[in-house]
């Protein structure tokens, strides 16, 4: 019995801890639209695993067969790992509209030495992403990515200058 009761806790832990609000967002539009993001993706997952049920349970019912096509994906998450020693300032910057006015864009991330922090994004979306060890944007590297073929970006400065040769 107890060690049941440890796994129902080990679970609910998980669960409330992978609800929460993001921690590494510092803005707060950029953290609303992040829990909007999330708070969207989980109902239609669920919309998903209902109606998939109910079409099993259907079909069983009237000797039919399943037909059920879940909806198609709009988001993913996106890991952004900093391997520094130092906390990394991060910026997204978007042409892909969250609502009529606002862009889908994420700024002012926090991510703290040695952690990741997990973003969800819209699919097929392309980002300005911008990073540095400093709150400054002087000194800000740039890559361009594409949500579609990324999983996760490992974060160390210096990647984005090719050949800088100093005089």
């Amino acid at each position: 019995m107890k060690k049941q009761s440890t796994y129902l806790l080990f679970i609910a832990a998980l669960f409330l801890w992978s609800c929460s609000a993001p921690q590494y967002f510092h803005d707060p539009v950029s953290r609303k639209r992040q829990k909007e993001l999330r708070d969207t993706r989980s109902a239609n997952v669920f919309g998903d695993v209902f109606m998939g049920v109910t079409s099993v349970c259907m079909a069983a019912a009237f000797d039919g067969d399943v037909e059920f096509y879940p909806t198609e994906q709009n988001f993913k998450k996106l890991k952004l790992i900093n391997p520094t020693t130092d906390t990394m300032y991060v910026n997204m910057l978007t042409d892909v509209y969250w609502d009529e006015n606002n862009y889908c864009d994420f700024m002012d991330i926090r991510i703290p030495p040695h952690a990741e922090c997990k973003v969800m994004v819209p699919i097929a979306a392309n980002y300005n992403l911008y990073f540095s060890t400093t709150p400054e944007s002087e000194d800000d590297e740039m890559l361009q990515i594409y949500t579609s073929s990324i999983k996760h970006i490992s974060l160390k400065p210096g990647m984005t200058l090719l050949g800088k040769s100093e005089k």
